[in-house]
């Protein structure tokens, strides 16, 4: 396998080396944002420089041209230089010139000093100006014709000669009045050499280290004044650029300008003197040529530590691996088979370790397990056939099995039976009773081993037993302690359990016998009640009661309660049998029990027997309702709940029968109502009664007579009659059964408030209206 398939079959490696990559990363990104800077820096700086020197060139041209002004406006005003400027006498005039020849000659920027005299109509000037001075007055006379309103006392450019190289000097006008010819035409003229300017820029270049930067100076028109010697670049668009600049509303900036591929950072100083433009133009590589280099020096930098972190990351991932490679060799994958899925290898040992762990667990609960079915298999022997182990036998499985039942000590057996267990099952399942039972078994052991000894066993019988040893003295206090852990299962699982108590015995060989006796005295419960702890001294009145048979009284007074249909003699006869029992031994108990069923059952027979409205009462659910009764006192409400059932259908019964009477009665006179005859005795013989029984059962129904009922049927026909029919009051009467007039009348006007004629008309009102 060569070094790309190990990578690639080894994820957590993988993970390692990528773990260093982003140290890599963060360089690059680091030299990549410190180029960034630097090279924003270099250019703040490289602005910063520009500005100053364009500021400081612009100071100097207006240094320099305040010093011309005052030379000018002293030369002009002087009183020895009227004959050049205004004198009228041409010698004294020519005298005049030595003067302006040694102020010249003393100036390190005057090219040349001109009057022109209007009087004489002629120019005067210093000589020492090195060219014709024909040439240099025809340019002045030109430009004077030229423009009325020459500017004063600032710095024109003029060309002497006429060709296309530039200017060759700027001419300073001084004149009186506010265009030339207004006043007079006396005029000072000097002329300035453009030579010191470009000096003057290759000095502050040179200061600077400067010298291949162009530096050149436009008038407001865009025209070329004077450059530093350096040529513009080939194809350079300076109209373009001064766009840019007059389109601007800085007046000093600087901005980065691109054309045919190249770039050029322009720096320029707007609206100087005279509204010149001062303008600075470097090369864009050149600028950041520093930069650039500082950028391929990271570059190779960033390279060589980028190699070399990557060499560093695949040693030291190599070697932070090793020991996951070993452990990973150790620990053979689920199954036998290397993992397919995308897990990396410390997920595929946790998993490995995971599934080992688990198996270890499983065996571990299976061992346990085991051991603990043999030790509550020798736990159920102990406590069925104690008799029969002995005693090296005891010690070598208590040793075994780490029996916690103290030898040789007081012993105390204890029976526990989870009340209404079978309520529990129906709810939560049969598994339910035995999780209760351990549970119980756990919470006691811990809580009743306390400063002793104690096992518990489940016996798989419906009750737990506890085996608990120590002094004589704390097992009498036993109860106690079962009452504590009553409660506390009270609280924890919300049921009841009844404890019963053995006496306290010296031999474990007396287990058996203890066992069987506390088996039998736990169906004391059943006397007793849920939830109690059973002690020998508490049942002892009931064991020594001889007594087995129930009274003759007792069982008449049910049999007649019930025939009458007395529900307090019954009940009082059902109470007394129940107390009675509970004095009983448990085993003559469960027969008086039985006795009291079975005359219960008889009752009820005979009672359907004879009676023509049966009572619907099963009694196989009766019997079995209460043998799933724990204890006596819920029989007793069982039976009395029968009691109230029977009573009740025989009351329900009557009352049906009266109901069923009254509807009868009720049905027999809205069909016969129109016989004369028709009255109670009539009826009574109709269903084969008496007249009597039947009016008083008719009147407890309905609360009025049959007599009334007849009236009021007949009464109502008649009124609908006479709202429908033309049949006289007489043939009405005949035909709702009336055979006495008087005796209509005066029922009728009874219930209706009038007469049957009077009621007639006023119907008839009634439909009119």
């Amino acid at each position: 396998m060569n070094v790309l398939q190990m990578l690639r079959s080894r994820k957590y490696l993988q993970r390692i080396l990528l773990s260093f990559m982003p140290v890599v990363a963060m360089l690059a990104i680091a030299s990549l944002v410190l180029n960034s800077v630097a090279r924003d820096k270099v250019l703040s700086l490289q602005n910063d420089a520009d500005r100053k020197l364009l500021t400081q060139l612009n100071y100097n041209i207006e240094n320099m041209n305040g010093i011309v002004k005052d030379l000018a406006v002293s030369l002009y005003n002087d009183e020895e230089m009227i004959a050049l400027k205004s004198g009228g006498d041409y010698k004294q005039s020519i005298l005049k010139i030595e003067r302006l020849n040694k102020m010249v000659a003393t100036s390190p920027y005057l090219h040349a000093i001109v009057f022109y005299n209007g009087k004489q109509g002629r120019f005067f000037s210093s000589l020492n100006h090195g060219m014709d001075n024909g040439q240099l007055y025809g340019a002045l006379e030109k430009i004077m014709a030229s423009d009325s309103e020459l500017p004063k006392l600032q710095l024109l450019p003029l060309d002497l000669d006429g060709g296309n190289e530039g200017i060759d000097v700027f001419a300073f006008f001084v004149y009186d009045g506010l265009t030339l010819g207004s006043v007079n035409d006396d005029v000072l003229i000097l002329t300035v050499k453009p030579g010191w300017m470009l000096d003057n820029l290759k000095a502050l270049n040179r200061v600077v280290d400067r010298e291949n930067d162009l530096l050149f100076v436009t008038d407001g028109a865009g025209r070329l004044l004077m450059s530093n010697d350096r040529q513009l670049p080939e194809g350079l668009d300076t109209k373009d650029v001064l766009r840019r600049i007059a389109a601007s509303e800085q007046s000093l900036d600087s901005f980065i300008y691109a054309q045919d591929g190249s770039k050029y950072k322009v720096t320029y100083l707007s609206k100087a003197l005279n509204n010149w433009q001062i303008i600075s133009l470097q090369d864009y590589d050149d600028v950041l040529g520093s930069v650039r280099q500082m950028r391929w020096t990271e570059i190779a930098v960033t390279l060589s530590v980028a190699l070399l972190a990557v060499l560093l990351s695949v040693f030291f991932a190599l070697r932070l691996y090793k020991p996951v490679g070993h452990l990973l060799a150790l620990v053979p994958p689920p199954g036998g088979r290397p993992s397919t899925n995308s897990k990396d290898e410390l997920s595929l040992i946790a998993d490995n370790v995971t599934e080992m762990l688990g198996k270890l667990k499983g065996l571990e609960q299976e061992r346990a397990s085991q051991w603990n079915i043999a030790k509550l298999y020798h736990l159920r022997s102990l406590i069925s056939l104690s008799e029969s182990l002995e005693e090296p036998a005891f010690l070598r499985f208590k040793a075994q099995y780490g029996i916690d039942i103290a030898y040789p000590s007081p012993l105390r057996l204890a029976l526990v039976q989870i009340d209404d267990a079978h309520e529990l099952a129906k709810q939560q399942g049969p598994a339910a009773e035995s999780l209760l039972y351990f549970a119980v078994a756990n919470i006691g052991q811990e809580l009743l081993g306390n400063g002793g000894s104690c096992e518990a066993a489940d016996m798989k019988s419906g009750h737990l037993v506890f085996i608990v040893g120590g002094g004589t003295e704390a097992l009498e206090k036993l109860g106690e302690r079962f009452a504590e852990l009553q409660g506390m299962i009270l609280r924890y699982y919300r049921i009841t359990f009844t404890v019963t108590l053995s006496d306290v015995f010296e031999d474990y060989r007396k287990l058996t016998a203890h066992y069987n006796l506390v088996v039998r005295r736990a169906n004391y419960r059943m006397i007793v009640g849920k939830g109690a702890i059973l002690e020998s001294e508490q049942l002892r009145a009931n064991e020594t009661n001889e007594a087995f048979r129930v009274p003759q009284e007792l069982e008449r007074r049910l049999t007649e309660g019930l025939k009458s249909g007395d529900p307090e003699e019954t009940e009082q006869a059902i109470r007394s049998w129940i107390r009675l029992l509970k004095g009983f031994s448990f085993e003559n108990m469960y027969s008086g029990l039985l006795h009291l069923t079975v005359a219960l059952s008889n009752t009820l027979g005979e009672m359907n027997h004879h009676n023509a409205n049966p009572v619907s009462v099963n009694l196989q659910a009766i019997n079995r309702r209460i043998l799933e009764q724990e204890t006596l006192t819920e029989i007793e409400a069982v039976l009395l709940e029968v009691v109230e059932e029977v009573l009740e259908q025989r009351r329900s019964g009557r009352e049906n029968k009266n109901r069923l009477l009254a509807d009868t009665v009720k049905e027999i006179i809205d069909k016969h109502y129109a016989d004369p005859d028709l009255n109670v005795q009539k009826i009574a013989d109709m269903l084969k009664m008496s007249s009597v029984h039947l009016g008083q059962v008719y009147k407890a129904e309905e609360g009025l007579s049959v007599v009334d009922r007849i009236n009021e049927v007949r009464l109502a026909q008649a009124r609908v009659y006479l709202e429908q029919q033309q049949l006289t009051v007489t043939e009405i009467m005949e035909k709702v059964g009336f055979g006495n007039e008087s005796y209509f009348y005066r029922l009728f006007k009874r219930r209706y408030g009038a007469t049957p004629k009077e009621y007639r008309l006023k119907a008839a009102i009634d439909r009119n209206t």
